[in-house]
């Protein structure tokens, strides 16, 4: 009898729920939502896959940017990028260069914008915020030069395969890309020694580096795969709009980033999975996709996305506060 006194008098722990798993039970109220409110259109597949093609190349990016913003470091210029590499893959088909080769070539000088970013930010020591927004600007620049601020056709086999293909005739290539990507991230955040790094980074850099991790190389690192991945978006965009525009990309990096806040990532570092990032890119993906299924104008969307990324922030910040009270 005393013994079942005493486990009758322990105290119950309650199950809690993570953050990632109420933005995955917000993604699904949302979408039964829209399905109703939007049907038929909504809930098609003349929607459903442009919407999951579209949100392919916004959420291969993600995944990568938020090891990025785990170090504690952003990069703005992923938009630049995109709108480059549009540019460049159109430039170079339109001289007679085989698809294959040009999607080496785009990726290769996704890894050249990368690794500027990172050697800017790790070797020459300026702010990320400030390098990033300069590089976008340069990268938008060129791509509006070398295409005299003209869309450039872009059509070509390999080119068209890999934004509107499907494997075994029914899954949409960018889809098995956009897979493939955010399992090789979640490996990598939450399986390797690598991602035990970053997450050290981010939480104490300093401390990371007295302990032998080499800071630097792994920042340079994450910046230079992710600007090989805008690149792959870049190359998916231009895909499924059949052009190479220098506008391609511009206001994304904000989405992206809004989503990746919205997931759990702290902009300061240390904190972020990429579950709740894939969460926080699906919602903001179907919101936006509802919103334009309405008629909604483009105009009042950009509100909706301006004042999404004011709130995600501002969320982040309060339940910072609350946390630094709380210690």
């Amino acid at each position: 009898m005393p013994e079942i006194k005493a486990s009758l008098a322990e105290p119950v722990k309650k199950a809690k729920l993570s953050n990632t798993g109420i933005l995955f039970i917000i993604l699904v109220v949302l979408f039964a939502l829209f399905s109703y409110v939007g049907r038929p259109f909504f809930f098609s597949v003349l929607n459903l896959v442009p919407m999951l093609n579209n949100l392919s190349f916004i959420g291969i990016v993600a995944a990568v940017l938020t090891m990025v913003m785990v170090t504690g470091e952003i990069d703005f210029s992923i938009g630049g990028n995109i709108g480059l590499t549009a540019v460049l893959a159109g430039f170079l088909l339109a001289r007679g260069i085989p698809g294959w080769l040009v999607v080496i070539i785009a990726l290769c000088t996704g890894a050249v914008m990368g690794a500027f970013n990172g050697f800017i930010v790790t070797v020459v020591g300026v702010n990320s915020i400030i390098a990033t927004i300069g590089t976008m600007f340069v990268w938008r620049g060129i791509g509006y030069t070398l295409s005299n601020g003209e869309s450039i056709l872009a059509m070509n086999p390999v080119i068209d395969f890999i934004g509107r293909g499907f494997l075994f005739k029914v899954i949409p290539f960018p889809i098995v890309l956009f897979i493939i990507v955010f399992a090789i991230t979640y490996v990598v955040m939450n399986l390797s020694k690598w991602g035990r790094r970053i997450y050290a980074i981010g939480t104490n850099p300093m401390a990371s580096y007295l302990s032998g991790i080499n800071v630097k190389k792994v920042k340079f690192i994450n910046f230079l795969v992710c600007g090989i991945t805008a690149s792959l978006g870049g190359l998916i965009l231009t895909s499924l709009t059949a052009v190479g525009m220098p506008q391609h990309g511009q206001g994304l990096e904000l989405v992206i980033i809004s989503g990746i806040v919205l997931g759990g990532t702290a902009l300061g570092g240390g904190r972020g999975q990429i579950l709740g990032t894939l969460a926080g890119i699906l919602i903001l993906s179907i919101l936006y996709n509802f919103l334009t299924i309405m008629n909604i104008l483009y105009f009042y969307i950009q509100i909706v996305q301006g004042a999404v990324l004011i709130l995600v922030v501002a969320t982040y910040e309060i339940r910072q506060s609350r946390a630094v009270k709380r210690v």
